[in-house]
């Protein structure tokens, strides 16, 4: 029951924060796989690491 309630008191204090760091770790997230994953950098070419890796 202790752990419960310290488990509790943990998720709901300072709940704020929590979130807006949640939120920007998303932007970070996106950000990063739509620039370099899905964008035209040469180093993040999938194809061309399948033709020379098949699986």
């Amino acid at each position: 029951m202790r752990r419960r309630i310290r488990f509790q008191k943990f998720l709901t204090s300072n709940w704020q924060a929590k979130l807006l760091c949640l939120a920007a770790a998303v932007v970070v997230w996106l950000m990063v796989n739509h620039l370099l994953v899905r964008g035209s950098s040469p180093e993040w070419s999938i194809d061309d690491i399948r033709l020379s890796m098949p699986e």
